[in-house]
């Protein structure tokens, strides 16, 4: 998929210029026939740029998404026309070029579901929600449910992220002043040292000599720190390590908190919609084993499906897996007796959420000791480096001792 630019002439001889995505340019150019408009100059981005622009759509831009097909959906429209009206109402021009590209797709045989695959910016969960709202005849239904989901998903993961910017700034503040103590401090006191020649300690000696390692390399102390990082993003991104860094997450002290109670939220509400749209609870579970958020917890919850061709219950299935709260089984447990499984799935998705929230207020609070902490230990490593050799050297200017 590319993003192109256009400039086409109309029927009238009219010029007239746009932009979408579109599979390669014969799309492009059927596309614009298809409205009467003759492209006579067209470009687009290289391949690698067309990597950086096309991103995954952020949770507002999903939210935006769903919101708009919900609206047209239950208001009695079709799927063509729908995604038209999205197509002019959207608020970004990704998304308009999108919704244009969706209705392109539908037109051409495809269905929704798997339109939004082959754009490969939706979220996979989508496609497997429009899936069902298809087969039940509720996609309206189903779609409002997926947008009042995706923004509850998006104002946690922005409270998640101010949380965050104390921390980052106080890190910050540390890390460029110990890169300054390093870098300009150490070297002068260093030199003073030698001019006097003072005994240092092993600790002192130690120190200076990642003081003028660093200073010798301090031009390249920059692409060792850009190639780090983005080692790092290219392993997040990388297909093949996500199970590993998932099950990190899972088990990480401090992360796994908020990783758990994210994931749990996610699959109870999903369960909740897709159960309470009439469909059944195998094909719910099939479709939630499909697509989960952490692939740690998806390789958990695999299990259910055998136990459930025994025969058990979906609370037997769900603690079979040893990944659930005892809170969460009762629950699912009371909804199976009482037939009131969607409804109970739903107290348990707002209980994860509320839960969510309470462990981002409290666990960024954390950090502030943590930091205190780590700002203690480099004093302590400045005093007993740095300011023992002063104390020595001024003790014996004060005795009249000469070093």
């Amino acid at each position: 998929m590319r993003l192109y630019w256009y400039q086409a002439m109309t029927s009238e001889g009219a010029s007239v210029r746009g932009s979408g995505e579109h599979i390669d340019l014969n799309d492009l150019v059927s596309a614009l026939s298809a409205q009467g408009l003759q492209p006579y100059r067209v470009w687009s981005l290289p391949t690698w740029l067309n990597v950086l622009v096309l991103r995954p759509l952020k949770p507002a831009a999903v939210t935006e998404f769903c919101h708009l097909m919900a609206s047209h959906v239950r208001a009695g429209a079709d799927l063509r026309l729908a995604l038209a009206e999205a197509a002019a109402s959207a608020s970004t021009t990704r998304l308009r070029m999108l919704c244009a590209r969706l209705k392109r797709s539908v037109e051409r045989g495809d269905t929704l579901s798997q339109a939004l695959d082959q754009t490969k910016v939706f979220p996979p969960m989508l496609s497997q929600l429009v899936v069902v709202g298809q087969e039940t005849g509720r996609l309206g239904t189903i779609l409002a449910m997926a947008a009042a989901q995706f923004e509850q998903m998006r104002q946690l993961r922005n409270a998640l992220l101010r949380a965050l910017i104390y921390p980052a700034m106080v890190l910050a503040v540390l890390v460029v002043s110990g890169l300054y103590w390093l870098l300009m401090v150490l070297p002068k006191m260093a030199a003073l040292f030698e001019s006097l020649r003072v005994q240092l300690p092993p600790t002192t000696v130690w120190v200076m000599k990642v003081a003028e390692g660093m200073k010798a390399n301090v031009a390249s102390l920059p692409l060792v720190l850009g190639g780090t990082l983005l080692l790092l993003v290219l392993l997040l991104r990388l297909p093949a390590m996500k199970p590993v860094f998932h099950a990190v997450y899972w088990w990480l002290p401090g992360v796994r908190e908020l990783e758990r109670a994210r994931v749990y939220h996610a699959f109870f509400s999903h369960l909740s919609a897709m159960h309470g749209a009439g469909l059944t609870l195998s094909r719910t579970l099939a479709v939630l084993m499909q697509q989960p958020l952490n692939q740690f917890f998806g390789g958990r919850i695999g299990r259910i499906g055998a136990h459930a061709a025994r025969g058990q219950s979906l609370a037997e299935g769900l603690g079979s897996t040893r990944v659930f709260e005892r809170f969460a089984l009762s629950l699912v447990r009371l909804g199976e007796n009482t037939g009131t499984l969607d409804e109970q799935s739903m107290r348990l998705s707002e209980h994860y959420a509320q839960k969510l929230k309470q462990q981002i207020e409290t666990g960024t609070r954390l950090f502030e000791p943590v930091l205190l902490l780590v700002l203690a230990a480099v004093l302590l490593l400045v005093g007993s480096t740095m300011l023992g050799p002063v104390y020595d050297l001024a003790s014996r200017a004060s005795a009249g001792i000469q070093p």
